[in-house]
């Protein structure tokens, strides 16, 4: 963990922000209110993680790699001549 986080949790906790709900509560006025302007960029990154699941990877700075978007494969013949819906019957 760098130490601008660790930074940040030691001030977020020694002013009893000791928990998701209440970290996720700060908003821009609780944050001037309790001294901690300076800190409003990482109380938003770890509001995010928080949403997001991923304090443990915000912490150690990790990441899961994205799945690779695929899409499937279609053969020339899937659309041709015997393979085409039946019309539909607007019952005219």
């Amino acid at each position: 963990m760098d130490k601008a986080k660790q930074k940040l949790l030691d001030k977020l906790g020694k002013k009893g922000f000791d928990t998701e709900k209440k970290v996720n509560a700060i908003d821009m006025q609780v944050a001037f209110d309790n001294g901690l302007a300076d800190e409003i960029g990482g109380i938003l990154a770890l509001q995010k993680a928080i949403k997001a699941h991923t304090v443990y990877a915000f912490l150690m700075d990790g990441s899961d790699s994205k799945p690779e978007k695929r899409e499937a494969k279609h053969d020339r013949d899937d659309r041709g001549p015997g393979n085409d819906p039946e019309p539909y019957n607007y019952g005219g």
